[in-house]
């Protein structure tokens, strides 16, 4: 693991990133993981049909299994009712909208089934560039926490991430910061 001395303290560097590497990478994520467009279609026409319970779980049930959650969906959608979804939904996009993406997370938590990491990925469909992932690749790679605070320092370092490669790509999302990382650590 390369080691870097940054503001006079020796820092492990677990990841380095390149500007010029963000559009491949990002690439090879949407290849890896398709429908990520149509997800956040659906995020947005779920906000606009003010979250119907039937809706909510449609949107949660296809965020989880594009994340890999087929295993537990069932249990999921059979644990929450449709009025705690959309409950749920609803008060994690009143949070985003506040930039408390942390706290919509641990909401989205709340229900029975969803963990940090697909509640997260949850949170990050409803408002692409308020919220991240953080599953077990990125806090096995990295070392962030999980738990609300381990979630918040990974969306503050995406975010400080995003104000560096701003000049390099205009048009990046925090989202966008978090799948060229999780890219990166996979390897493709």
């Amino acid at each position: 693991m390369p080691i870097s001395i940054i503001n006079e303290k020796i820092c492990f560097v677990r990841l380095a990133l390149s500007p010029i590497e963000i559009p491949g990478l990002l690439e090879r994520h949407a290849k890896n993981y398709p429908g990520g467009g149509a997800l956040e279609q659906l995020g947005k026409a779920i906000k606009d049909s003010e979250f119907q319970p039937k809706d909510a779980c449609a949107f949660v049930e296809n965020v989880v299994r594009w994340g890999g959650g087929q295993r537990f969906v069932g249990r999921l959608l059979a644990q929450n009712t449709p009025d705690q979804i959309s409950k749920a939904l609803n008060e994690a996009h009143s949070l985003l909208l506040k930039s408390e993406a942390a706290s919509a997370v641990s909401k989205l938590q709340e229900l029975r089934y969803l963990g940090q990491s697909f509640a997260s990925k949850v949170a990050r469909f409803l408002i692409p560039t308020a919220a991240v992932i953080l599953d077990d690749v990125i806090r096995g790679a990295l070392g962030y926490r999980a738990d609300r605070n381990g979630y918040q320092e990974f969306l503050f370092d995406c975010q400080a991430t995003l104000g560096l490669l701003t000049a390099h790509h205009p048009q990046l999302r925090v989202c966008d910061v978090e799948a060229a990382i999780f890219a990166k650590i996979q390897g493709y």
